[in-house]
């Protein structure tokens, strides 16, 4: 019998199996762990991302426009939310906020950051924690992103009607904003071909647009148009202009000659003549009327040296003649005085013959050339003191020295011996010599030292004093130049100022500016609000000169088309950028290159700017105009004040006032073309451009004034001007919008 033995591979077989089984049982069961970390992982990443946007939200955009300086914030983490087990889905922390220039500009980019962390624990049983960053960048808003922008949709402007519309003839392109009420023509619609901004006060009040019902459902049906509702803008941006004028480039000081101890207060104007490479500026001196007869004024010099009676020839001195350091004081009784002056004037004989005196209760002044040492007193009379000189005596208590402290008059230092109180009536060699002709108030009060009243941003205001008129009746400033470079009234040379490398801001202190040329270059100009003087005529009363900018030719870019029109981004833009900020008015001048006198010399101005007007408007110089009926001051409009200034018949050119005016009729007007604007349009209240015998217009006339042909210009949203005036809210914040976002690797964006 054979025995049979089996021979086969089932164990090893089932072995194989159950280790391979095992195998992938455990990868398995190791994969499943790994996913499970992951998702976990994952999840908390997003979590802390979530954590960290809102830190951004609740913290880092509600306080990025307050900062003035980089601040961390919430450094110990705030936890946030509530997951799906009702847990905290994370913590905010590091909340870091900071200004940085932006590049080639002169405006921040406001920036934070955030921290967000999320904990998970892993299934190892590991506790994790993830943080992850993130950013965001935000712009200021500028007054430069409107087209068209008003505080009060109401008319500012000599011959003032009480009210203003938009009608057929307006075409608006680019965002219109105002903080007021909208009102319609009855017979013609308006066009606007962007956003258009009214605000929640101003619907709070009612009213928010007034006029044709038809007009205001259109605009409200229309798809294409965008009427948004926003807060109040703070207008006039005070913060912002203040910013402006204190990161100047260049400062053109107009205020020098006032207030000045003795002496009667001068004016200055300032012109900025734009040219490729940077531009020529110049000054000139100049008085508003009324203007009073010069006070008695010589010139002398001091005589320290002197302790008697006597005195050197043109010279004068305090008798006692004892100057004290330590109380930086005279201790004088009266004053000795040649009896010839330095002008070549006898005083002694004028004195001895009636003819110049001093009397009891005159204010007298001594100065030296800088008007750093001042001696003043009230003087009780004068008297010749043997046979060539003079005694002033004075009042003991009223004599005052302002100087230096420890230090006098020095031996033969020059000075001016002034009279102030000798002054009296109307200086009878100046032209339009009457208020009537310069100044809206007080008008019943002849006398300037009964005036109560000051010279307001929507009144008359001027700019063609003596200086403007010194080429006489066939030269001016366009055609003979050297004739007004050269004048008398010069008070800065012809200077040429080079653009160079980066933005410039130039501020003219204390006056008005004219303003022309060709712009090459990035450039703002900016104004203050008001200068306050001395009438000429009455020392005792002040009124005001508004910091008004005047346009008295065309002002484009290097780059611009002959027409004026602007290259836009979309065809290449332009790097060349203007701002001009008036304290009053942007003003249009009654120029011959402007238009004046119905054309006869030329029509229309061409601009390429961003406008801003801070009390006042954009605006043209209709109240100075040619017409034969309605050139003179005579009273209109609903304020009952003068509505021109009389002396449009004797400009362009010059005509002397006895001679009688070159006028045109009422009928024909005085029309000077279109307003070409590339740019933008920030004012107070609205700029009349154009008067005429509409709207119950005091102006019986034919048209005076410009049409409109306002077109945005694009290139405003990428290069602004340079420290051009930021949006703020009421609660005087900057107006931010965002630029970018996203996630963060660290404390900066890269």
């Amino acid at each position: 019998m054979h025995r049979f033995y089996s021979k086969g591979s089932a164990a090893p077989l089932a072995l194989l199996f159950t280790l391979v089984s095992m195998s992938f049982t455990v990868a398995y069961l190791k994969n499943s762990f790994s996913q499970a970390a992951m998702e976990k992982y994952r999840y908390a990443e997003w979590k802390a991302l979530y954590a960290a946007e809102a830190g951004l939200n609740d913290v880092g955009v509600v306080v990025l426009p307050y900062i003035t300086s980089d601040t961390l914030l919430v450094r110990n983490g705030v936890s946030y939310g509530a997951d799906e087990n009702n847990r905290p889905i994370g913590m905010y922390k590091d909340i870091a906020c900071s200004t940085q220039l932006l590049p080639n500009s002169t405006r921040k980019e406001y920036i934070a950051y955030s921290t967000g962390v999320a904990d998970y624990i892993t299934p190892s049983g590991t506790n994790v924690s993830i943080e992850r960053r993130v950013f965001t960048s935000m712009r200021p808003q500028g007054f430069e992103e409107f087209m068209y922008f008003t505080h009060e949709e109401e008319p500012i402007g000599p011959g003032n009607t009480g009210s203003v519309n938009f009608c057929g003839s307006d075409e608006l392109d680019g965002k219109v904003h105002t903080n007021g009420n909208m009102s319609f023509c009855q017979w013609s619609c308006a066009t606007f071909n962007g956003e258009i901004n009214v605000t929640y006060e101003a619907e709070e009040q009612g009213n928010l647009f007034n006029g044709n019902q038809n007009c205001i459902n259109d605009y409200l049906e229309d798809d294409e148009l965008v009427i948004d509702t926003v807060h109040q803008i703070i207008y006039p941006p005070q913060n912002s202009t203040e910013v402006a004028k204190q990161n100047a480039t260049k400062t053109f000081v107009a205020d020098t000659k006032l207030f000045r101890p003795g002496k009667k207060d001068t004016l200055v104007m300032t012109e900025i003549n734009f040219v490729e490479g940077g531009y020529w500026a110049a000054q000139w001196t100049y008085n508003i009327p009324p203007i009073g007869n010069p006070p008695a004024e010589f010139s002398f010099q001091y005589d320290s040296l002197a302790s008697g009676l006597e005195t050197d020839d043109f010279h004068l001195h305090l008798f006692p003649n004892e100057f004290d350091g330590t109380a930086n004081t005279y201790n004088s009784n009266f004053l000795v005085m040649s009896g010839n002056t330095l002008d070549g004037i006898n005083l002694y004989s004028l004195v001895s013959s009636g003819d110049f005196e001093i009397g009891d209760g005159d204010q007298i002044f001594i100065f030296n050339e800088d008007n750093s040492k001042v001696i003043s007193f009230i003087s009780s009379g004068i008297a010749t003191l043997g046979t060539d000189r003079l005694r002033v005596s004075f009042y003991g208590e009223t004599l005052a020295y302002n100087g230096p402290e420890g230090i006098g008059f020095n031996d033969d230092e020059n000075i001016t011996f002034v009279n102030a109180s000798a002054s009296d009536g109307l200086n009878e060699n100046v032209e339009w010599n009457n208020q009537v002709y310069y100044h809206d108030h007080d008008l019943t009060e002849t006398n300037p030292d009964g005036w109560t009243g000051y010279c307001e941003a929507g009144g008359r205001q001027h700019f063609d004093f003596d200086y403007w008129t010194a080429g006489g009746t066939s030269c001016d400033i366009f055609n003979c130049p050297d004739e007004i470079y050269n004048s008398e009234h010069v008070f800065m040379n012809r200077t040429f100022f080079s653009t160079g490398n980066s933005p410039q801001i130039i501020y003219i202190k204390g006056g008005q500016v004219l303003v022309r040329g060709t712009v090459d270059g990035q450039f703002t100009i900016v104004t203050d609000d008001y200068t306050e003087y001395r009438v000429h005529s009455s020392t005792n009363t002040v009124d005001r000169v508004w910091g008004n900018i005047w346009l008295i030719d065309d002002v484009v870019y290097a780059d611009s088309y002959t027409s004026g029109a602007v290259v836009q981004p979309a065809y290449g833009g332009s790097n060349n950028v203007l701002g001009l900020i008036a304290g009053g008015s942007v003003i249009i001048a009654n120029t011959r290159p402007n238009g004046s006198r119905d054309r006869q010399f030329g029509q229309d101005i061409k601009i390429n700017a961003a406008v801003l007007a801070m009390n006042g408007g954009f605006i043209s110089h209709y109240w100075q105009n040619s017409t034969i009926g309605h050139h003179d001051p005579i009273l209109g409009g609903i304020y009952n004040l003068p509505i021109a200034d009389g002396r449009g018949g004797h400009r362009n050119y010059y005509r002397n006032e006895d001679q009688s005016g070159a006028h045109t009729n009422d009928n024909t007007g005085d029309y000077r073309g279109y307003v070409k604007l590339w740019g933008s349009i920030v004012q107070f209240r609205r700029g009349y451009m154009k008067r005429n015998t509409g709207g119950g217009s005091p102006y019986n006339t034919g048209d005076i004034g410009y049409d409109k042909n306002y077109n945005y210009d694009y290139n405003l949203r990428l290069n602004p001007p340079p420290y051009f005036p930021d949006l703020e809210n009421t609660n005087n914040t900057v107006i931010l919008k965002m630029a970018s976002y996203g996630e963060a690797r660290n404390q900066q964006q890269d």
